[in-house]
């Protein structure tokens, strides 16, 4: 994540249309307007200064004001014991008091995630399955006052990525957050085709682990080496002209010898220009092949087609594909009668390639490939966290 000041850090936009705009997560919040960007539990954590937990002891709906009480830092130390909140003004898009007012509930559990920049404070605040808001500024004589509620989150607390029922499991999957379990993937994407984009930065837990997506059609790759997964995007390192230099194929090959995994998507073949391999230690022949759907699991597959998903030949949707492979790789599935390659391992290093023939454009082709897509994820962080 890039740095928009000495003490808070910026999170990605990951708005459907404006992918590679950078943001900052509270500044929405300062807004009083409801957060209508996707938005993983990781970044929260990473936008967040502090991170409490803690219970709601008092709500008083006649003063219309209530309490939390502060028992565990999860990220940060905080000046507060007790969080005061006042839920009788309305500012903002929509008017929540009454909503709040019968909501709230004496001893349940609360977490706050709050960015604190001077005499600033902007909040999310979670409990009983929901996410609102909550803002303080310190008054220069009185000090700090009572938290204002503003209004309840409408996608966050609708969007896979961020919903949560329960508050408790919650409080325990920011624990694991913030103590680092989380597996980082790269997705460098062909700006063509950006129905990819959308459904591999939905995937946000995979094999128990916490999933911290990012995206970039830069093919030197900077950072590379910071993350676990790199997903090579559908035609985005060979679109009818393979864009890879040798600089860039050695930086790939180094972050899967240093124990990183690359998933690679189809690329694109044709029958006078065949894409080359060189970003693999072991050249493939890359082949031009009609569009299908048939595939057939080798006795390696393992469980790549039944974990999480279940996938049966005919469900996908394939295109070009690689042939003359030797027995350094292991083939998972194949496709054409055996004579193309649906998806393949080879070891190289600590790491491991995945190379595939998905079709990964267009909603339709998605919509066939997504339980793929996810299966593919499951295997990589499945193989690095047995690697550890």
């Amino acid at each position: 994540m890039s740095s928009v000041n000495p003490k808070t850090k910026s999170i990605r936009n990951l708005i459907v249309l404006l992918l590679a705009v950078n943001i900052i997560f509270f500044s929405q919040l300062a807004a009083n307007a409801y957060i209508s960007i996707r938005y993983t539990l990781p970044q929260i954590v990473d936008a967040s200064t502090n991170i409490v937990s803690g219970t709601v002891t008092d709500v008083n709906t006649d003063r219309k004001t209530a309490n939390f009480k502060v028992e565990k830092n999860h990220k940060g130390r905080t000046e507060f014991d007790i969080i005061k909140i006042r839920f009788d003004v309305y500012k903002g898009e929509a008017d929540h008091r009454g909503e709040l007012s019968r909501f709230l509930k004496k001893d349940e559990d609360i977490i706050v995630c709050y960015l604190q920049e001077g005499r600033r404070i902007d909040a999310l605040a979670h409990t009983r399955g929901k996410w609102f808001q909550l803002q303080l500024t310190k008054d220069s004589e009185r000090g700090w006052g009572r938290w204002r509620f503003t209004h309840f989150e409408k996608y966050l607390n609708r969007d896979t990525v961020s919903k949560r029922d329960s508050t408790p499991k919650l409080k325990e999957e920011l624990s694991s957050i913030i103590n680092g379990d989380t597996i980082k993937l790269l997705h460098l994407n062909n700006k063509s085709y950006q129905d990819e984009n959308i459904f591999i930065s939905g995937i946000y837990n995979a094999a128990n682990r916490w999933i911290v997506w990012d995206q970039t059609t830069d093919r030197n790759l900077r950072g590379l080496s910071n993350n676990n997964i790199l997903w090579l995007g559908f035609r985005a390192i060979d679109d009818g002209r393979y864009k890879l230099n040798d600089s860039q194929e050695k930086r790939i090959k180094d972050f899967v010898k240093a124990g990183g995994v690359v998933i690679a998507s189809g690329q694109d073949n044709d029958d006078n220009r065949l894409s080359k391999s060189s970003w693999m230690p072991v050249s493939l022949k890359g082949v031009e092949s009609n569009r299908r759907s048939d595939f057939k699991p080798t006795s390696k597959a393992g469980d790549l087609f039944k974990t999480p998903n279940r996938i049966e030949s005919g469900q996908l949707s394939l295109d070009d594909s690689w042939k003359g492979w030797n027995d350094k790789f292991e083939v998972l599935a194949t496709s054409n009668s055996g004579k193309e390659i649906m998806v393949a391992k080879l070891r190289h290093g600590k790491g491991m390639y995945l190379i595939t023939n998905l079709r990964n454009d267009g909603k339709e082709n998605i919509s066939k490939n997504s339980k793929m897509i996810e299966n593919l994820v499951h295997y990589a962080v499945k193989f690095l966290v047995n690697a550890k």
